[in-house]
């Protein structure tokens, strides 16, 4: 009975420690890129029209202008005072927790991706896998409208977000 409770306990914990490496890391993703500018009025200016050109949602996830963290979610979210919260200014950048593919306009600061030049506001239309079918038309569809557009690749952060 211990040697089956030793093995038993011993296997539990092994799959804890697979599932929390997996969890908590970074995956490689694609993000589609319309325009990078350093100002946040022509990044919204842009990702409104884009809304309207393409047909996808603007979602701006409530995130305002700030001049320490390019973006951030309003004070008043930050300090909720739950178990969540978060300091201000925070800025959780598009993808990061889930690593979800996605399909929606947005602003976003360029500092919060690795490898990503400093200093840009950019407007995404979406993130996808980094190759497949379903990524090279997401993109293509983007670019039959804003020809410029390009998909720059990003670790993206899956895990949780404290």
């Amino acid at each position: 009975m211990k040697t089956t409770l030793s093995i038993l306990f011993i296997l539990i914990c092994s799959l804890n420690g697979f599932a929390q490496k997996k969890w908590n890391t970074e995956v490689p993703k694609q993000i589609i890129i319309i325009r990078s500018t350093k100002s946040y009025d022509e990044a919204l200016k842009a990702a409104k029209d884009a809304s309207k050109q393409l047909g996808k949602k603007l979602d701006l996830r409530e995130l305002v202008p700030d001049a320490k963290t390019g973006l951030t979610w309003p004070e008043s979210r930050c300090k909720t005072g739950e178990s969540d919260e978060k300091d201000f200014p925070y800025y959780p950048a598009r993808g990061d927790g889930n690593a979800d593919n996605d399909d929606y306009i947005s602003v976003e600061y360029s500092d919060a991706y690795k490898g990503f030049a400093k200093g840009f506001y950019i407007v995404v239309a979406g993130i996808t896998d980094v190759s497949g079918a379903a990524a090279e038309k997401q993109l293509a569809d983007v670019k039959k409208v804003y020809k410029d557009a390009y998909a720059k690749r990003a670790m993206i952060w899956y895990g949780p977000m404290d």
